[in-house]
């Protein structure tokens, strides 16, 4: 090998190194990330009940929550579509029935 091409091999040789280091590491990192996840999903898997709550009857009904609301009161049926809705959205919030943000 050329003198002037020695200092460029080792260069390439220590800088390729490096990067494998830099990988190796990341990979493992990732790994550890997987598995603590993994034993986190499996840990609230194990629990369902802690999970959430018991669903309401509007929740679990056949025609959904939307019928229960149309069915409590005929006078919503007559109304137009978005008064519909946004009454629905009301009558949901009054019922706990939306998500929380938190």
């Amino acid at each position: 090998m050329p003198e002037s091409e020695a200092p460029t091999f080792v260069i390439l040789l220590s800088s390729c190194a490096g990067l494998l280091v830099l990988v190796l590491f990341m990979t493992f990192r990732l790994s550890r990330r997987l598995s603590r996840i993994e034993s986190l999903l499996g840990q609230s898997a194990s629990h369902p009940e802690s999970s959430g709550s018991v669903p309401s009857e509007a929740e679990t009904s056949s025609g959904g929550a939307f019928e229960v609301f149309l069915s409590e009161d005929p006078a919503r049926r007559e109304l137009r579509k978005g008064e519909q809705f946004s009454a629905y959205r009301r009558w949901r919030q009054e019922k706990g029935l939306n998500w929380s943000n938190s």
